[in-house]
């Protein structure tokens, strides 16, 4: 299972908006700071407005900001926003018609695996919340998250 740039750079905008509590981030800045594209930014916002965890502001001071604490939001749920179902395999999703499943699943062995890394990321990334991910970034790192330009990795590899 991988974690598209989509998964990624949601999370990156999350713990923009969990590091100004309060305040409306404008997805510019956002798209600034991250050095992510804007028009990609703007496409994953309403799922994540949509999951409840964002709420637009308009106005002068508008931009974007958490529906509730950081504390509050996993990884689990800011994942499933942006990724859908982070389930292993197609024969665990439970919106897939009778006619359309496996016919193996529920006597399966290999299923029981897919079952278990299921429930093994679900567990680890329920326990994990953005409010975790923001304090691991400035305790560990001191510095808020970047992400390097093409231009900034030349110059560090030129001049280093």
């Amino acid at each position: 299972m991988k974690i598209s740039t989509r998964g990624e750079y949601g999370l990156r905008a999350l713990m923009e908006m969990g590091m100004e509590p309060g305040s409306a981030v404008s997805l510019r800045d956002i798209a600034e700071r991250q050095n992510i594209s804007l028009d990609y930014l703007e496409q994953i916002m309403p799922s994540l407005k949509t999951a409840g965890l964002i709420k637009a502001r308009r106005g002068a001071h508008g931009g974007y900001q958490l529906t509730r604490p950081a504390e509050e939001i996993t990884l689990y749920d800011a994942l499933v926003a942006l990724e859908g179902s982070l389930d292993p395999k197609e024969c665990l999703a439970d919106d897939i018609p009778e006619e359309e499943r496996c016919p193996a699943s529920g006597s399966c062995a290999v299923q029981e695996v897919w079952i278990d890394m299921r429930d093994a990321m679900k567990y680890a990334l329920k326990k994990k919340t953005l409010a975790g991910l923001i304090e691991r970034q400035r305790d560990r790192f001191k510095v808020p998250i970047h992400t390097n330009t093409d231009k900034e990795i030349l110059r560090l590899v030129v001049f280093n």
